[in-house]
């Protein structure tokens, strides 16, 4: 459990570099990196360097994380100069990207970890890809997610929405569907 912790502990904003929680405007646009969209609902939001994180009803329950992995790094945006997690390179096509991100979930505690659904897709204006998966927590909780993603200038942008299969994911999935269509690049 204290694996998978530490694992969403990096990839959902370390607590002690985290601003206080602002919460979104289900109309107004938020600017991330190169891109925008429109929350579609009131999300409360945390932000980094490279990652910013937003919720309704908690982290554990449900998230969307917006990512920024320049070549060369970890999904968090670290180097691992011991090569205990995978990198992200910036020649990967979008099925080592898919293997790349279930490598580091699985690193990071989850386990039964299935992607489904490759597939190409817009990220605003670009050309992306999309897939969905299931995974399992250390105490085993059930858990849904689907990404969206895109490389530009060497760095790999992804938006990832992940949350409990019972009840928080399908929760608030048509407002991320939402958020997806509203990418402005």
């Amino acid at each position: 459990m204290s694996r998978k912790l530490t694992f969403l502990a990096v990839l959902l904003l370390a607590a002690a570099c985290t601003p206080p929680l602002v919460t979104t405007s289900p109309t107004e646009r938020v600017q991330i990196g190169f891109y925008s969209v429109t929350p579609q609902a009131e999300w409360n939001r945390a932000t980094m360097s490279r990652t910013e994180a937003w919720t309704v009803d908690g982290y554990a329950l449900q998230a969307l994380r917006f990512l920024d992995v320049a070549d060369g790094r970890t999904l968090s945006g670290e180097a691992d100069p011991d090569g205990k997690v995978p990198v992200f390179r910036k020649s990967m096509l979008p099925n080592e990207i898919q293997e790349f991100i279930v490598e580091t979930l699985a690193a990071g505690g989850w386990a039964n970890i299935k992607p489904a659904g490759l597939q190409p897709a817009r990220f605003g204006d670009l050309p992306g890809f999309r897939f969905s998966y299931t995974m399992v927590s250390e105490d085993g909780l059930d858990y849904s997610g689907v990404v969206l993603g895109t490389v530009k200038d060497d760095t790999l942008h992804l938006i990832m929405y992940s949350g409990t299969s019972l009840h928080y994911f399908p929760k608030h999935a048509q407002d991320v569907e939402k958020v997806f269509a509203s990418i402005r690049t």
